[in-house]
């Protein structure tokens, strides 16, 4: 077995006939209910006619509920059936409850089947499989020898469709036959011996008006034809056009019909010769023993003799196998569906080799073995809670296909969907709602079976709603109403009930009480014991009393824990709504900072480009002009006018660089992959550094710069160098830009506290005179994407991310940064950091390092250029051409292995992204020469991959250094004259 990642497409194979898809359809519906239902239920309610008109009708009302499972098993062609139509129209919340109840409504259909190998075993082989321990539950009596028989039918039948589906499929169809040809031929024979037409009168029930007789079987449509929608969940497995199930759903109706009509009718053809009619039968069956408690059997047996009792009882058997292989399929599918959507593990998505959910299943399997021990009568009142979730799917099916269709303009479907949802609700209504047909269908404990189903329901939703990173759940309210209601209801309608059950048997008691006292005592009642009769009334009020106590209990029990999930879980809701408004309130001052941030971007990218393409555009028009004119001198200036040109264009491309690596440094910011690279380093010097580099570019504009490290003992620290120049070049440029001619830009370093624990605390401080900030602006001012703009500043270009990077940076350091500005009043940056301290001979030997590097001649030197891209070997091969350096190229890390295992070279120049082999794959081959010599060649990174972790992964790859691009020509030679000094 295997786990396969979700797909967008199919991902069950197709293998399902239209006779297959009839064979589940059928067997779903049909069952060993049948052959029961008529002598218990059908018959009592209806007489053989009635019963035939209501389950006609009833034919008819599920053929309309067919036609919309028809119309949105074409609209989504998948697995799910009413849970998938559900969460696609009205949500993930509302198709959690379908599945949920549809869940039980397979399960528990499989259950009945299941154990009713025990109930009828007991009436055909007389108690052959009492065998072994015994015990009673609910009133009915469990034997071991009937548990193992349910039990291992359970196992067989499980392991058959999960080891073999096609097997599983043609085995559904041969039993489905079986029983169909069975049900025709027991009527056919039962049919035979019948006296006359009035073997089949009273045609109604005595006593009743037909109407109600005819109403009341059509109401137990839902029991008797579920499972028809149950090729809704397999729609994935069809291995023919969608299209043609509603022919197929049609035709699973009219057999079920005449299964159930014509077994009723079979039920009246013979009946034991002490009573003259039918419903005289009937009414004394539950107190008859063997063969005459099951008239469809006793009629059969009539007929055709010990054959007729082996025809049905083969029969009966196909039935409870269609059951068994249909539900099995059935419900794997849902929960196969429900766990692809996360409302599941993804466990139950595991399949075996034939594409078969055996882990569904499996589980189903498993959870189904406990099930035998609770006898028939517990299995009976959870199969009349099933009955409830095929309404509440057959509800949301319909209402489904009626918001579908408007969305298609589909008319049918529209009035289907619209006919589907009132007799879902009517159902509803005569199931749940005690004797308001003159029938309960119900019994009382099956309310509160559905309260505990409902509630764990409630709890199990709120533990996926917990984990649900998607955001799927939680969008309706209403759903939970619902159910909150469902429950309510449920558990009232079941103490209600039990109250009642309670009182008929005081009455009942009370009434068996004073017969017993008239009868010994041969007088009237008012020469009674008042005494006696007192303290029996007492006590049964006390009965009463206790009864009512305890199911009140339950019952504010129920709701209590119900209420207690479904205000946890509107809690959570509430929660996630406040947290998505947060979001979205967050999402949109983002995208209108981004937005003025690309407006920004787009204007200052745009202006050092003009100036790029201006002037070299002048440049072209200029050189145009030189007329070959020697140089110097240049009569028309035409030398000097390109040369200002050139140094205008280098200015722009820096601008522009900036500009990009600013935009780079946030993302990785943002993305969380920013990491400092502690060195030894005198902060002092760092400070002095920047003085020198600021000094001209200050004079330009009359600036008075100047950098105050006198409060400085301590000046060499651990601490990341190339960092703290940015923090301190975006700084000093703001303030350079800000400050305005014959202003003052001041940068101080003080150590207010001596050092402690081998850690100094510093304060920098960067003050200008500049224009300053507004205190609405100041607050934002190390926001990402903010500029702050005014007629002062129209013209200053920037992206808005400076200060960004640089609070992101002090934080890293574990620092902090504060501004003290006032519009007209100039700006002051306050930055405070504790540093480690670095032994001095450390720092003293880094700078030894830096500064003691002596120039290395690179005339004759061999060098090897690699790279993919023309246009960028042209130029460095010029500029290392003109250093001396002896150029050799390759266009790819292929070609660079060739050229390096045979030439001699002194250094290797290796772009990164090229095609047949990048750079690291190449250095990677080079470093596994078998020639020593060759193997250690210097080879150098020279990339557009400039981060700090491309220069690890340059490292990492054998390589002994890293160039960024844009060429840094200075830095080029700064490093080629380091590698070639350690390697003479």
């Amino acid at each position: 077995m295997h786990t396969e990642s979700k797909e967008a497409s199919s991902r069950l194979t197709r293998y399902l006939s239209p006779f297959h898809v009839w064979a589940l359809a059928f067997g779903c519906a049909v069952g060993w209910g049948s052959f029961v239902m008529p002598g218990t239920t059908f018959l009592p309610i209806a007489g053989p006619l009635g019963t035939a008109v209501g389950m006609f009708f009833g034919a008819v009302a599920m053929m309309i509920i067919g036609m919309n499972y028809h119309a949105m098993m074409n609209r989504f062609p998948g697995i799910g059936g009413t849970f998938s139509y559900t969460k696609r129209v009205f949500g993930y919340d509302h198709g959690f409850l379908s599945g949920w109840f549809l869940v039980l409504t397979y399960v528990s259909v499989l259950w009945a089947n299941a154990t009713a190998l025990a109930l009828i075993g007991r009436k055909l082989t007389g108690g052959f499989f009492q065998i072994g321990f015994h015990y009673q539950l609910a009133g009915f009596d469990i034997y071991f020898g009937e548990v193992l028989l349910s039990a291992a039918a359970i196992v067989i039948f499980g392991l058959f469709c999960a080891r073999g589906k096609r097997a599983a499929a043609n085995l559904q169809g041969v039993f489905a036959v079986i029983l169909l040809l069975g049900i025709l031929a027991a009527f056919g024979a039962g049919v035979s011996i019948a006296p006359g037409p009035e073997a089949f009168l009273p045609a109604f029930a005595p006593g009743k008006s037909p109407f109600a007789e005819v109403f009341n079987i059509v109401a137990l449509a839902p029991w008797a034809f579920i499972g028809f929608e149950s090729i809704s969940l397999s729609t994935e497995e069809f291995a023919f056009p969608v299209k043609r199930s509603l022919s197929i759903m049609a035709a699973s109706l009219v057999a079920s019909f005449f299964a159930y009509t014509l077994l009723t009718e079979l039920a009246v053809t013979s009946i034991p010769a002490r009573f003259s009619r039918w419903p005289f039968y009937i009414e004394e069956l539950g107190r008859l023993e063997g063969l005459e408690g099951l008239p469809t059997f006793f009629a059969t047996q009539a007929a055709l003799g010990t054959a007729g009792l082996a025809l049905l009882g083969v029969t009966v058997l196909a039935g409870i196998i269609t059951g068994l292989v249909g539900n099995y399929i059935a419900a794997s599918r849902l929960l196969y569906a429900m766990a692809e959507d996360d409302l599941l593990p993804k466990w139950f998505c595991v399949r075996n080799r034939s594409h078969t959910p055996s882990n569904a299943i499996f589980f189903i399997m498993c959870v189904s073995l406990v099930i035998p021990f609770f006898g028939r009568t517990a299995i009976g009142w959870i199969v009349d809670v099933t009955t409830i979730g095929a309404t509440i799917a057959y509800g949301y099916t319909s209402a489904a296909a009626y918001v579908s269709a408007g969305e298609t303009g589909d008319r049918r479907t529209r009035l289907t969907g619209a006919a589907g949802v009132v007799l879902s609700v009517v159902f509803s209504l005569f199931l749940l709602v005690p004797n308001l047909w003159s029938i309960s269908a119900l019994a009382t404990e099956s309310y509160l079976i559905l309260a505990f189903w409902s509630i764990l329901g409630f709890a199990f939703f709120r533990f996926i709603f917990k984990r649900d990173t998607t955001k799927r759940l939680g969008k309706s309210t209403v759903a939970w109403l619902g159910l909150l209601f469902l429950i309510f209801f449920s558990s009232l309608m079941w103490s209600r009930q039990a109250t009642h059950a309670v009182m008929e048997d005081v009455v009942s008691d009370i009434t068996d009480y004073y017969a017993l006292r008239y009868r010994a005592q041969g007088i009237r009642r008012e020469a009674i014991d008042r005494r006696y009769e007192q303290a029996h009334l007492e006590e049964q009020m006390e009965t009463i009393q206790s009864s009512l106590l305890k199911n009140s209990i339950i019952q504010m029990a129920l709701i209590i824990f119900s209420l207690a999930i479904m205000f946890n879980v509107y809690s959570m809701m509430q929660r996630r709504e406040k947290q998505a408004e947060l979001e979205r309130v967050q999402a949109e001052k983002d995208s209108k900072a981004k937005t003025v941030f690309l407006s920004n971007m787009s204007h200052d990218i745009r202006t050092p480009m003009n100036a790029i393409i201006g002037y070299i555009a002048l440049a072209k028009k200029a050189r145009a002009q030189c007329d070959g004119c020697p140089r110097p001198p240049c009569e028309k200036g035409i030398h000097v006018q390109l040369d200002d040109f050139m140094q205008k264009i280098e200015t722009s491309s820096h601008h522009l660089l900036a500009l990009i690596n600013d935009v780079l440094e946030m993302s990785r910011i943002e993305s969380g992959r920013l990491e400092l690279e502690p060195a030894p380093m005198n902060i002092v010097k760092v400070l002095r550094d920047v003085h020198d580099m600021f000094a001209t570019q200050m004079q330009t504009k009359n600036i008075d710069f100047t950098v105050d490290t006198e409060g400085v003992k301590d000046c060499f620290v651990l601490c990341d160098e190339n960092r703290l120049n940015r923090v301190l070049l975006n700084l000093l440029s703001n303030a350079y830009k800000f400050t305005p001619e014959d202003g003052s830009v001041a940068l101080r370093l003080t150590e207010p506290a001596p050092a402690e624990d081998g850690f100094g605390s510093y304060e920098l401080r960067v003050k200008d005179s500049g224009i300053g900030m507004s205190a609405e602006f100041a607050a934002t001012v190390f926001e990402s994407f903010t500029r702050e703009r005014t007629s002062t500043v129209s013209g200053i270009q920037g992206t808005g991310l400076g200060m960004a990077i640089t609070k992101n940076i002090v934080d890293l350091m574990g620092g902090t940064i504060d501004v003290i500005t006032a519009p007209g009043a100039g700006t002051e940056f306050v930055i405070r950091l504790r540093l480690p301290l670095a032994p001095e001979a450390e720092a003293a030997a880094e700078e030894a390092a830096e500064e003691g590097a002596a120039a290395v001649a690179f005339d004759g030197k061999k060098l090897l250029l690699v790279d993919d891209l023309d246009v960028n070997r042209e130029i460095a091969n010029m500029l290392l051409t003109e250093a001396g350096f002896v150029v050799e190229m390759a266009v790819n890390g292929k070609e660079a292995v060739e050229k390096a295992e045979t030439g001699d070279y002194d250094v290797i120049l290796m772009d990164i992204q090229m095609p047949v082999m990048n750079g690291y794959e190449a250095t990677a081959a080079i470093r596994a020469f078998a020639d020593e010599k060759r193997a250690r060649v210097p080879i150098l990174a020279m990339t557009a991959n400039a981060f700090s972790e491309d220069v690890q992964a340059a490292r990492d790859a054998g390589m002994d250094g890293h160039l960024a691009k844009p060429i840094d020509i200075p830095k080029m030679m700064e490093t080629l004259t380091e590698i070639l000094k350690r390697n003479p």
